[in-house]
């Protein structure tokens, strides 16, 4: 590695920091909207089923940079309302999260038995009550490892924000090449903190996989309210 590429060395720490935030801001506002669409799947209003299901299914369908574009073009043209790229990034990496962690989700909240429903209702737990003490417990060792692999794709995904101009990580690493003349240090450099972002994302979920697993024990249906 060169001088001038190890003077470059900060500016990928700096955009590795963007990168997780707009990775993390996606997932987590994916995750609230995932949780929404997860207990409209399970409804018995089929109107409701129906349209999450449509949701779902149509972002898990689409390629995210269909998303992107729409998001960036799309919507100023449509609602009037101008989005800069962060948003425009945003908005398309949370919806597209959204259907996968819907899925994620539901499939947690499916894996608790109907019996421990039943049970902790007739026991006169309010519905509430039944996802913190019950429910919730239980669905989150099914949720938390996939979760994690949620994170990683969302992460890698980011980095087409810099087609519409978001200067991320890859979008750093692309400027850095041009500056330098080209050459494969910076796209090696660029590889390498991707990897180590994503690798200790990886030792993270499955540190926090083992203590879910081993650190508690399921909650019966008459657990606490």
């Amino acid at each position: 590695m060169n001088d001038q590429l190890v003077a470059y060395l900060p500016l990928f720490v700096k955009a590795a920091g963007t990168t997780i935030w707009l990775s993390w801001l996606a997932l987590v506002i994916g995750a609230a909207g995932g949780a929404v669409i997860a207990l409209a799947r399970m409804s018995t209003f089929m109107p409701l089923r129906v349209l999450a299901l449509l949701f779902t299914e149509f972002f898990r369908s689409i390629p995210i940079l269909i998303v992107l574009f729409f998001a960036y073009f799309g919507v100023p043209v449509i609602l009037g309302i101008d989005l800069s790229p962060f948003a425009a990034a945003t908005l398309a990496l949370a919806l597209n999260a959204a259907s996968v962690m819907s899925e994620v989700i539901r499939a947690g909240l499916e894996s608790v038995g109907r019996g421990q429903w039943e049970a902790a209702r007739s026991s006169g737990m309010t519905y509430g009550q039944i996802m913190r003490h019950v429910v919730g417990p239980q669905a989150l060792r099914v949720i938390l490892p996939p979760s994690v692999g949620v994170y990683i794709a969302v992460l890698k995904e980011s980095s087409l924000a810099s087609i519409i101009g978001y200067v991320e990580l890859t979008k750093t690493g692309l400027l850095v090449r041009e500056t330098t003349g080209g050459g494969f240090g910076p796209l090696l450099i660029l590889a390498a903190v991707y990897f180590i972002i994503n690798y200790a994302i990886s030792l993270v979920g499955a540190a926090l996989e083992h203590r879910f697993n081993v650190g508690q024990r399921p909650r019966t249906a008459g657990a606490g309210s």
